[in-house]
């Protein structure tokens, strides 16, 4: 679920494994599918790369280290032909690359518009990512679709402030000691890092060197205080996924994109996690107003219709029913 080193970090944090999301199939591209409707559905060529990733130092000399021969080829091409993008602290996007993701978020064209291409994509197989095993946080954590729904989305997003502030704070901390500590005679950052001219790939794999060789308690250690919020988050997200139904619920804020005799598409807490589910059922969804669960279910069971505690925990997870004030 995350490249091998967040990996490990964040297992020793949740004290366990990862919550899996087995709906999003990176391999085969669900939102390419014929069955997505026109609108959701992203382009074969682009699937959900349509952004450009920036990459702390020790990620791109991870990348550089131990990724594939077409990643490490692509991660040199880059550092090559946008010298201004390679800093200390890694290989960032460019102010036009920024300008244009932005445009393609407002156009709502998001996996659909090729003018910005993640230059880690490779056009084989189906798309694959130059970068996967050294993949920065937000791309590590987003997804089109959650097992869990908006209870699955929460969770991610969390962990993706998290890596994101461990990646800024991890990146500075291999930048000082690589330019000061293990680089003598410097006076300053510029002086320091002009050094390293032509051996940036070589500052980046020592970066990686460093943090690998990290526990997430050591982290914690160096980091300190910077992420304890984003910590406490991701903790009581992941602790949501196993807590209890609210004990009254309510309809919540959808949208039926497709309504049917017999099935109905709804849209509810993300524009690509559409839910379908018999037309039926949805009609009755409105019965849910705030009374205690357990009135409302004796009286569905009443009108022959029987609500399993498994489908209750999906019409919540995706916010169809949402706790009552």
């Amino acid at each position: 679920m995350l490249p091998s080193l967040y990996g490990r970090w964040i297992s020793d944090l949740l004290g366990g494994p990862l919550p899996e999301e087995q709906a999003a199939t990176c391999g085969d591209c669900v939102q390419c599918q014929s069955h997505v409707p026109e609108g959701y559905r992203f382009a074969d060529a682009t699937k959900c790369c349509t952004y450009v990733p920036a990459l702390a130092n020790f990620l791109v000399g991870g990348g550089l280290k131990a990724g594939s021969l077409v990643g490490r080829e692509r991660l040199l091409r880059r550092m090559t032909a946008l010298p201004a993008s390679v800093t200390p602290h890694g290989l960032d996007a460019t102010e036009d690359e920024r300008e244009r993701y932005r445009e393609i978020l407002a156009a709502e064209q998001f996996g659909r518009d090729p003018s910005l291409f993640c230059p880690y994509y490779i056009g084989e197989a189906g798309g694959l990512c130059g970068v996967w095993r050294h993949r920065n946080g937000i791309c590590a954590t987003w997804y089109c679709k959650h097992d869990r729904g908006a209870r699955g989305q929460r969770f991610w997003q969390a962990l993706e402030i998290l890596l994101t502030a461990v990646e800024r704070e991890l990146s500075h901390w291999c930048a000082c000691t690589i330019l000061f500590d293990e680089t003598p005679h410097t006076e300053d950052g510029v002086a320091a890092w002009s050094r390293w001219s032509g051996r940036e790939a070589d500052f980046f794999r020592r970066a990686a060197e460093l943090v690998e060789a990290l526990t997430w308690s050591e982290v914690q250690a160096l980091v300190g205080p910077a992420i304890e919020a984003q910590v406490s988050d991701v903790l009581a997200a992941h602790a949501a996924l196993a807590g209890p139904l609210p004990d009254a619920l309510r309809l919540g804020t959808i949208r039926v994109s497709h309504r049917g005799d017999d099935r109905s598409r709804v849209v509810t807490y993300l524009d690509t996690d559409a839910l379908e589910l018999p037309t039926a059922l949805l009609d009755l969804l409105p019965r849910f107003d705030g009374r205690p669960t357990g009135e409302v279910l004796t009286e569905l069971r009443g009108l022959g219709v029987e609500v399993s505690p498994d489908l209750l925990r999906l019409l919540v997870d995706f916010e169809l029913l949402t706790a009552a004030a």
